[in-house]
C-alpha cells in the first residue's frame, strides 16, 4: 500500500513552531524560572524580617542613649543641688553649722537672736541626713519676713518645719514687735563611718 506524499500548508509549519516555542518556554519557565522566584521571595522575606531586627536594635540603641542622656542629666542636677547641702558631715560639726547659718541670717535682717538648741540628726536616706535647730528671735513682722524671703537666695538649702508666732505686746496692734520660735532644717551627707538612727545601711 503506497502512502501519498502530503505538502505541510505554511499555515500547519507555523502552529508546529508555535506549539515547540511552547513546549520551550513552559519548560523554560518550570524548572529555571519558577525556583530562582521562589528563592527570591524567600530572599525577600527574610530580608524583611532582618530589617525588622535590625530596626528594634536600633530602637534600642537609641534608647540606651537616652537612658544615658537622663542619667548625665540626673547627676549634673543631683550635684548641683547638693552645693546647697551643709558643708560638715560630722553631726557635732554640722549642727553648729546650721545653728551658725541661721543665726546670721537674723541677724543681717535686723532680727533679735536669743537662742538655739540642736536636734537630733536623722537620717532620711542612707546618702543624707536631716540636721534640725529650734530657734528663738524677736523682731518686727516685716523683718521676719525678710528673714524667711531669705531662704530662698540663702547659700545653703533651709526650710521651716515648725513656726510659732506671738505678738511682743499683747493688745497693743502699734506694736509691730513679733516673739517667734522656728523649727530650721537643712540637709548633709551622711557620714559613713556613723549612721544616724532610722537610716538602714
Amino acid at each position: 500500500m503506497r502512502f501519498a506524499k502530503r505538502n505541510i500548508s505554511k499555515r500547519e509549519k507555523g502552529l508546529v513552531v508555535a506549539g515547540g516555542g511552547a513546549t520551550l518556554i513552559f519548560v523554560f519557565v518550570q524548572y529555571a524560572v519558577l525556583p530562582y522566584w521562589d528563592s527570591f521571595a524567600d530572599t525577600t522575606e527574610k530580608l524583611e524580617v532582618q530589617s525588622k531586627r535590625v530596626g528594634s536594635y536600633r530602637r534600642v540603641l537609641r534608647g540606651q542613649d537616652s537612658v544615658k542622656a537622663a542619667l548625665q542629666a540626673a547627676q549634673q542636677q543631683t550635684a548641683s543641688l547638693e552645693t546647697g547641702l551643709l558643708t560638715s558631715k560630722g553631726d557635732p560639726l554640722a549642727n553648729a553649722e546650721i545653728q551658725g547659718l541661721v543665726k546670721a541670717l537674723a541677724t543681717s535682717k535686723g532680727m533679735s537672736f536669743q537662742r538655739s538648741d540642736s536636734l537630733p540628726v536623722k537620717g532620711v536616706s542612707p546618702e543624707y541626713s536631716k540636721v534640725s535647730t529650734r530657734v528663738e528671735m524677736t523682731g518686727a513682722i516685716n523683718q521676719l519676713v525678710d528673714f524667711l524671703a531669705s531662704f530662698e537666695t540663702a547659700p545653703k538649702i533651709l526650710f521651716v518645719e515648725e513656726m510659732r508666732i506671738s505678738p511682743v505686746q499683747m493688745g497693743n496692734p502699734k506694736n509691730k514687735q513679733v516673739h517667734a520660735t522656728l523649727m530650721i532644717s537643712a540637709l548633709k551627707q551622711t557620714d559613713r563611718g556613723i549612721l544616724p538612727p532610722g537610716t538602714r545601711s
